[in-house]
């Protein structure tokens, strides 16, 4: 038992830098209750001076499909990201490196080669294209000054958002799945996507966590197909 929950304080200990949200103390304050009851005491107990909204779990009868949750305080969402800055030995420009899935494409292809070779993927993997932002323009004509150019792609499978918004509405922060074509420093072109792998769930504990096997099948074949796009994108493979 004390090996289990030693094994629960370590993962803690690795999520504060990230999220902030947990507390080893809560858990060894537990004695010899079981894992079970330590992740109930620090689910019910928010350990800091400021209260914190309960999250719903999606296995209560009480459980609602796309329920807004009470949004955080202002405090509470400081005093954890203060306490998760203090113990986060990476930098910033470090912590946007370890979200991004990024892969250079291959020379000599250009950007419209490289765009249509993405949008002809989407189609074989079933996704729509929802948006094309093209920011470089807007930066030229407003500074009137050439810019390295990025473009900001959009797709979509609308059933699978639907799930995951009934699951959690506010996951619509991240809707639709973008892909960014950009043109860096030294003139070689990247495309990038936030890395949302949800096999990393397989080892999270917190029990507002566990996902439906239906939802992460789809999750995971949502992000196979954005690798897929950027893949050809990024080898201009039709």
């Amino acid at each position: 038992m004390r090996v289990q929950i030693k094994k629960l304080i370590a993962l803690c200990l690795f999520a504060v830098p990230w999220t902030g949200l947990c507390v080893p103390s809560a858990v060894a304050q537990t004695g010899n209750q079981s894992v079970q009851s330590a992740i109930e005491t620090l689910r019910k107990s928010n350990a800091l001076p400021f209260p914190v909204p309960m999250m719903f779990n999606p296995g209560d009868t009480s459980w609602e499909p796309n329920t807004v949750t009470q949004p955080f305080p202002r405090e509470a969402r400081a005093a954890m990201m203060s306490n998760a800055a203090m113990q986060n030995p990476w930098s910033l420009r470090q912590v946007f490196n370890f979200m991004t899935h990024k892969v250079k494409a291959e020379e000599g292809l250009t950007f419209d080669e490289i765009i249509e070779a993405m949008d002809s993927r989407a189609i074989e993997e079933n996704l729509k294209k929802s948006g094309h932002n093209m920011i470089w323009k807007e930066i030229e004509a407003k500074t009137g000054q050439p810019t390295p150019r990025i473009e900001i792609l959009q797709y979509c499978d609308a059933m699978v958002a639907r799930m995951v918004l009934d699951y959690s509405p506010e996951f619509s922060i991240f809707l639709p799945c973008r892909i960014s074509v950009l043109e860096d420093a030294k003139g070689d072109i990247w495309l990038m996507t936030l890395d949302w792998d949800v096999s990393w769930l397989n080892f999270v504990w917190h029990p507002d966590s566990q996902l439906d096997q239906e939802m992460k099948k789809n999750g995971q074949r949502i992000r196979d197909a954005m690798l897929s796009i950027v893949n050809a994108g990024a080898t201009g493979d039709w």
